[in-house]
């Protein structure tokens, strides 16, 4: 990665978080060679798993929004850890040495009672990743609305990384935390196999995070989209934009007019900014216009019309001597598997079933 030439923004963040990957492993080695088994230190080396999550989040934002977090909520992602820490450093100087100690199915008693502020830290330990998934799920969401809002093709877009990163992430915290559970609720769980589970787990997300973030090329086309994506829509904003009900009806007859006289849709990467500009008016405009006169947003609005422009193609013979794909690309789409899916989303057939259909 550090050598990868044109590296991406979100590179920084998932160089960061595979050096992290990299000492937390440097970590498991020294524990697994006893060097720490009879050291405090191997309680503060547990918790560099609070940082897990916090540093895949910064990766997925930096993906989605091509900017950093700001520097305060950037802090409060590694609260958890920094409480430890504190926690560690506070027991080490002036509590472990004057207590007896143990540790069973990885809960740590202090003379012979489960120390409650350490329960509240293994507790972390288990919600840490599905509450990180909670917010890296809406951080997705909201991604991909502000896709819809502003772009007509999203196959160059890298939405297929990022699902498959969320998935995961998903995958391996449903079956760590239900093993992290069994181990400290009941000792069903030996803390051996929840270790093995989590190495095993870590090194192949790991080793898929670093191979496909490292072809990943970009999560946006180009840099105008970069722009437009990082507009603030004013969806939730209408009342205070300052557009009339009259003003969005006539903007909305000006937008169909434009559609069906200059057919702009046929621009495969056209984008509610370019289609704003051809309306003459803002994008956040054409967004409230589309929303409440069309009910729709840009992606399905755009993609309605070449899916009518397509069955128009079908039913003329002229075309005959054309493949059902090249008409398709003769209608603004951009690839056999975006037109497949749209169609059959809009007519409830393949776009094959649907040809034969008009033959007979």
């Amino acid at each position: 990665m550090l050598g990868k030439k044109n590296k991406l923004f979100a590179d920084q963040f998932l160089i960061l978080y595979l050096v992290f990957a990299a000492l937390w492993h440097v970590y498991i080695y020294i524990e697994h060679t006893g060097l720490l088994q009879e050291s405090y230190w191997m309680l503060m080396g547990k918790g560099i798993y609070l940082l897990h999550a916090p540093f895949l989040f910064l990766y997925i934002y930096a993906l989605t929004r091509q900017k950093k977090l700001q520097a305060k909520y950037m802090v409060m992602l590694f609260v958890p850890f920094l409480l430890y820490v504190l926690h560690f450093i506070y027991y080490y100087l002036w509590v472990f040495d004057s207590v007896d100690l143990s540790i069973s199915n990885g809960l740590l008693y202090v003379n012979g009672s489960v120390a409650v502020s350490w329960l509240f830290f293994v507790i972390s330990f288990h919600l840490i990743d599905p509450i990180f998934l909670v917010l890296t799920y809406a951080l997705l969401r909201d991604y991909k609305r502000r896709l819809l809002e502003s772009v007509s093709n999203t196959q160059r877009i890298g939405l297929n990384w990022l699902k498959l990163l969320f998935s995961l992430w998903l995958m391996m915290s449903v079956v760590l935390v239900p093993i992290g559970v069994l181990t400290v609720s009941s000792g069903l769980v030996s803390t051996d196999f929840l270790d093995m589970a989590v190495q095993v787990f870590s090194v192949g997300f790991f080793f898929t995070i670093g191979f496909y973030g490292f072809k990943q090329t970009t999560v946006f086309t180009d840099l105008h989209l970069k722009e437009e994506l990082s507009m603030k829509t004013v969806s939730n904003n209408y009342e205070r934009s300052g557009l009339s009900a009259l003003q969005a009806k006539e903007y909305h007859s000006l937008l169909l007019t434009l559609m069906e006289e200059k057919k702009p849709f046929l621009n495969g990467e056209l984008t509610a900014s370019e289609l704003s500009q051809m309306v003459g008016i803002s994008p956040n405009y054409l967004s409230q216009v589309l929303n409440k006169e069309q009910k729709q947003n840009f992606f399905d609005f755009v993609n309605g019309y070449r899916v009518k422009e397509m069955i128009l193609k079908m039913e003329d013979s002229r075309n005959s001597h054309l493949t059902l794909l090249a008409m398709a690309l003769d209608s603004g789409f951009n690839s056999k598997t975006t037109f497949n899916t749209i169609f059959k989303k809009a007519t409830s057939q393949t776009p094959s079933q649907y040809f034969k259909a008009l033959q007979k």
